[in-house]
């Protein structure tokens, strides 16, 4: 039997997503979105959601742009660091945190060094809907460490260590073990 729990925000995992911006004095942002997902497979686009209130909405109006940043497990409290704390109140968090931000190449918007992969993308369009505004940005380039990169280009998730968000629980977490080969597996039942 199944137990109704009402009207919840329960997708699980949810991807941590680090969203780089640049304030309109040009000083480097990045905040940790909790809403956020690929929308879109071409051309490419990912889809976050921020409150009103946050600085980094101001910013992405103000640039039209913003990168984000897949943070590896070992960044996991400054990862939690960047949504605690808003660069209204400190405008160098980036700093404090002991990272390093250095201007993207392909849009206006920064990409953090320690993140071993980053997505650049171009506001494509805004919709406000209930407490958030969400945001279709065009992934224009993905940057990898070479590090987390197979032979065969594609990103190595067990070398990545992405870190994901349980919802119900507020509790971060780790990928586990690969089970499976997406639209191939099911093919047994055909």
């Amino acid at each position: 039997m199944k137990r109704s729990l009402g009207a919840k925000r329960l997708v699980y995992p949810l991807p941590v997503l680090m969203v780089g911006s640049y304030g309109e004095d040009g000083r480097p942002d990045v905040c940790n979105v909790g809403w956020g997902c690929v929308s879109v497979s071409e051309p490419p686009c990912v889809q976050i959601a921020l409150r009103p209130i946050r600085q980094t909405l101001a910013n992405i109006r103000h640039t039209g742009a913003f990168t984000v940043g897949i943070p590896s497990a070992c960044h996991e409290v400054q990862a939690d660091y960047f949504g605690c704390v808003s660069a209204k109140q400190e405008p160098d968090k980036i700093g404090k945190a002991g990272m390093h931000a250095v201007p993207s190449e392909c849009v206006n918007a920064p990409i953090i060094e320690e993140f071993k992969l980053t997505l650049e993308c171009k506001v494509v369009c805004m919709h406000e809907y209930g407490s958030h505004v969400q945001i279709t940005g065009e992934i224009v380039n993905v940057l990898a460490d070479e590090d987390v990169v197979g032979e065969d280009g594609i990103v190595n998730i067990e070398k990545l260590d992405p870190i994901v968000v349980d919802p119900s629980a507020d509790t971060y977490h780790r990928i586990g073990e690969r089970i499976g080969k997406i639209f191939h597996d099911g093919l047994a039942l055909k």
